[in-house]
């Protein structure tokens, strides 16, 4: 390939606004998501679970953080997420889910309109999840940040 092409190539790949993700890792909670390069990154929690990110000139609520689910004998991760699965269900609009062994994947809309997309991984006692809500207007902004990030997400 000749430098011309090469640089072409460059251009092209660097303008694309999910191009330059960063990688956001948490110890605690063992998860990783990569973050397009057009969020803001706020700080990290003060107890280490997760972090907030923000989108310039919008009202979009970007999170992801760690929990412990609870300890109750007998109560396995499947059994919490098929009790998030129903809660889902009962107090919001759901308009697509995937529920696998450890991960609940939800999105819809709430009673004000509001538009959600959440990921829920468990293992161990654990969970891990991400939270993207904004409003239907920011839809065609937001859909190519929700992919990346729900295709990244991952414990380890």
């Amino acid at each position: 390939m000749t430098m011309k092409r090469l640089f072409v190539l460059f251009c092209l790949l660097s303008s694309s606004p999910l191009a330059m993700a960063l990688e956001y890792c948490n110890a605690k909670f063992a998860y990783c998501i990569d973050v397009p390069n057009q969020l803001e990154w706020l700080p990290e929690a003060d107890n280490g679970d997760g972090r907030h990110f923000k989108l310039a000139n919008s009202n979009a609520d970007i999170l992801i953080f760690g929990s412990y689910t609870p300890s109750v004998l007998f109560y396995t991760d499947s059994d919490y997420l098929k009790e998030k699965q129903h809660r889902y269900k009962t107090s919001t609009i759901v308009t697509y889910e995937l529920l696998t062994v450890n991960t609940y994947t939800v999105s819809g809309y709430r009673d004000n309109g509001q538009v959600f997309y959440h990921v829920i991984k468990v293992e161990d006692g654990k969970e891990a999840v991400l939270h993207l809500n904004y409003s239907k207007n920011e839809k065609s902004r937001m859909t190519k940040i929700v992919k990346h990030m729900g295709r990244s997400f991952e414990l380890y």
